[in-house]
């Protein structure tokens, strides 16, 4: 349960933080190849100098320069409040999954978009968010196509600790 809305933001960096924690996410995310899982982990200096607020963006701008990699991007998209207390009960979020179409495919028989979601999935659905509460969704629609990248939004909410 979210007391003011000034809390939210760090609730925002500890879903980055787990987020940053998936070794096969940024490895997705971080290597161009097609085997990407075959590369080495990255160490906590390249994720927070080239992963955070990179290719896991807390704050939801994207540019046409930041195409050259698979990247990710978590913007609130609501929140709702109990009418009885003003404390907000439910927030929802939206993460947002931008891969080049040169990179769609990779040597797993899997897509890149959907290696990238359902490692997105491992990390948040049904597990809880200190504060926060259990983390429900992984719901994904298409955003937009071009002829340079893809975008998938996938929707979470989080609840009160059920």
């Amino acid at each position: 349960m979210i007391r003011n809305l000034k809390e939210v933001g760090p609730y925002l960096q500890k879903i980055v933080t787990r987020l940053q924690a998936n070794q096969k996410l940024l490895k997705y995310l971080y290597y161009t190849d097609k085997d990407p899982l075959m590369q080495p982990d990255l160490t906590s200096k390249q994720i927070q100098e080239e992963i955070f607020n990179k290719l896991v963006k807390i704050v939801p701008r994207v540019g046409p320069k930041e195409t050259a990699k698979s990247l990710i991007s978590i913007r609130v998209v609501r929140g709702r409040q109990d009418e009885t207390n003003n404390q907000i009960e439910n927030l929802q979020i939206a993460i947002e999954v931008f891969v080049p179409m040169t990179q769609w495919i990779i040597k797993d028989e899997n897509l890149r978009p959907f290696c990238i979601m359902g490692e997105i999935q491992n990390s948040l659905n049904g597990k809880i968010i200190d504060g926060l509460g259990r983390v429900h969704g992984g719901d994904f629609d298409v955003n937009f196509f071009t002829e340079e990248i893809s975008c998938y939004e996938m929707a979470y909410e989080f609840s009160l600790y059920d």
